[in-house]
């Protein structure tokens, strides 16, 4: 689900799926970890989680060489 923030830009309000999705299918226990597989850092990982941040294009991109998942399956799962 998407939500304008207070930017006024449209922010995701669910990207948690996507972390959930990938910590279960790898059998990641925190998100800690699972910044590390993707190469990033725990905060991203927790503001994205939030909704204070949008997951990024970078991230996207990590999401994808680590996993192989299509990057269509991404973007739709970090909806």
């Amino acid at each position: 689900m998407r939500k304008k923030g207070t930017d006024g830009r449209w922010t995701v309000e669910t990207p948690h799926k996507l972390f959930d999705y990938l910590r279960e299918m790898y059998g990641i226990k925190s998100d800690s970890e699972l910044a590390r597989v993707l190469n990033s850092h725990s905060p991203l990982i927790s503001r994205i989680r939030s909704g204070a941040v949008r997951i990024t294009a970078k991230l996207v991109l990590e999401i994808h060489k680590q996993t192989k998942l299509p990057i269509e399956k991404i973007e739709e799962m970090a909806r």
